[in-house]
């Protein structure tokens, strides 16, 4: 597998991940990471990144890790936990620790922290593969 093709790839053809602004700047074999640059479109009314940001870029960043092995994945599960607002963060980042890679089914560990590192959020979720090749020609 072409990581730095794949990369590109889902970089191009992730619509929503486009319109917020979250790109990925790493995968490998089972790891991503994704960032976002915080605008304050995305702040809530208290001021605090909006909740549904730190979910998106965590699910974003598993899926490029399940995607990894070369073969287009659905979320089909999401377990988040949120850990502290997002008051002042400028920058997030998403993280991905494999912790299951079944013939379908695979499941990650994901962090999303700050740009201070301060881990604001994280959770468990699982992908199944639809098994099409992702074609990177």
């Amino acid at each position: 597998m072409d990581f730095e093709k794949l990369r590109l790839y889902r970089n191009i053809k992730n619509n929503f991940a486009n319109l917020l602004g979250i790109k990925l700047s790493k995968i490998s074999e089972g790891y991503a990471k994704a960032e976002m640059d915080v605008k304050t479109e995305l702040l809530n009314p208290i001021g605090s990144l909006h909740g549904g940001c730190l979910y998106t870029i965590a699910d974003i960043a598993g899926g490029a890790a399940a995607s990894s092995y070369g073969v287009h994945v659905t979320t089909i599960d999401g377990n988040f936990h949120y850990l502290r607002a997002g008051i002042n963060t400028k920058k997030l980042f998403a993280t991905t620790t494999e912790i299951k890679r079944g013939k379908k089914i695979l499941v990650y560990s994901i962090s999303v922290t700050d740009q201070d590192d301060v881990e604001l959020a994280v959770g468990i979720f699982s992908f199944m593969s639809i098994g099409k090749p992702i074609e990177l020609s």
